[in-house]
């Protein structure tokens, strides 16, 4: 088992994934392939509203080397590489956009035994610069993230957070917005396999005095179909279902509902993924 205590997006991650992950409002397929020489292709389409989009995406692994390259509809290409040990106990990431090349960026994570450090410089004449770093176990874990704007010399952003975690739950706390949000997390699960989990999550926004508590949870089902649910304060219920239909394939349907305005149409999602 590791000693590092892990990123700093981790912190949190396990609750915002339950509150976020496969909740959707429209209708998405995606269809995953995978090449004698080990590509593995992905097409997928999304239609939202009257908006219909789609993509190619192509990823291949080679020895310590991963290339990712998604080619899009509206004819952006996106491509990253990730370089694993270039430097002892180090991950590199570029990447960049075309025809977007101020998008660019490259990413140096650390990893120790009991801390981590990352840091992301934007690849163009007047970068931002983000650092993280990550101190403890991965039972208990301290955090902070610094943006810098070279062009102004003002920060963008600095965010703080710690995360305890047991086999059998986790807890975080982050305060963001440059100390104007603070964010509290709690997460149980109920079984070995941690499919079957409730969540709770309180944030407060201190310049506008706004909390929003939110719950939810996740239930197996069966080791094929899984439910998931959401209620936060302010009324917004979402609901999910998702069957994994043959190995590998998934199909979700959900749905959001404003409870504080059960006069209007509650919107529906749906998303099939097809993997071999």
């Amino acid at each position: 088992m590791s000693k590092a205590p892990g990123l700093f997006v981790d912190i949190g991650k396990k609750a915002k994934d339950l509150l976020t992950k496969d909740y959707t409002s429209y209708q998405k397929f995606t269809v995953s392939t995978y090449t004698v020489a080990g590509v593995a292709l992905t097409s997928t389409a999304l239609k939202k509203g009257g908006l219909s989009t789609g993509d190619v995406a192509a990823l291949y692994k080679y020895k310590n080397t991963q290339f990712d390259v998604k080619v899009e509809t509206d004819s952006n290409i996106s491509t990253t590489l990730t370089f694993t040990e270039i430097l002892p106990s180090t991950k590199t990431i570029a990447s960049f956009k075309v025809p977007d090349y101020k998008s660019g960026k490259l990413e140096v994570q650390y990893f120790h035994d009991h801390a981590t450090v990352t840091t992301t410089v934007g690849l163009n004449q007047t970068p931002g610069v983000d650092v993280t770093a990550t101190i403890g176990t991965p039972t208990i874990a301290f955090g902070a993230e610094v943006g810098y704007d070279t062009t102004s010399g003002n920060f963008t952003k600095y965010t703080a957070g710690i995360s305890v975690t047991k086999p059998d739950s986790c807890a975080s706390i982050i305060l963001g917005d440059k100390g104007d949000s603070i964010k509290a997390s709690y997460v149980h699960y109920m079984d070995q396999q941690k499919k079957s989990a409730a969540v709770g999550e309180i944030s407060r926004r201190f310049s506008t005095n706004e909390n929003t508590f939110t719950v939810g949870g996740a239930y197996a089902v069966d080791h094929l179909t899984l439910i998931k649910a959401k209620l936060n304060s302010h009324g917004r219920l979402g609901a999910l279902l998702q069957h994994e239909v043959v190995p590998k394939s998934l199909l979700t349907i959900s749905s959001e509902l404003d409870t504080k305005a059960l006069e209007k149409s509650p919107r529906f999602g749906l998303a099939l993924a097809l993997k071999p």
